[in-house]
């Protein structure tokens, strides 16, 4: 893999939205992960210059406990890496939850792809 194409991290564990984002995105190298588990390889593997992420991941897809531990996982190995968080758990104190482990941006469910991909 070329280091000029740009790589981006879907850390999801709907299969439908994973579907969804992998069409929206198709003009990028898009690699997917279910947990925290897997994004952790993943970002070691590829290097993604963006990480989309989930905060309701297994074991707890009703909480965003493991997604925070996620992003800031995330944000240990690969500090540069920008990460974006969607959640359907959109509430202001997980937004600031988000942001104050270190994600770059948070936004929504349902996602506006338009929106999302600038």
């Amino acid at each position: 893999m070329s280091k000029q194409e740009r790589t981006l991290l879907v850390v999801e564990d709907d299969p439908g939205l994973q579907s969804q984002l992998k069409w929206v995105f198709d003009d990028v190298e898009l690699v997917q992960a279910q947990d925290r588990s897997s994004a952790s390889d993943a970002i070691r593997r590829f290097e993604p210059d963006v990480v989309l992420q989930d905060l309701g991941l297994p074991p707890d897809p009703d909480g965003v406990a493991e997604g925070l531990a996620c992003v800031e996982q995330i944000l240990q190995l690969a500090p540069h890496t920008k990460v974006i968080v969607v959640t359907g758990h959109g509430d202001k104190d997980n937004a600031l939850k988000a942001i104050g482990a270190g994600a770059y941006d948070f936004y929504q469910k349902p996602l506006d792809t338009d929106v999302l991909k600038l």
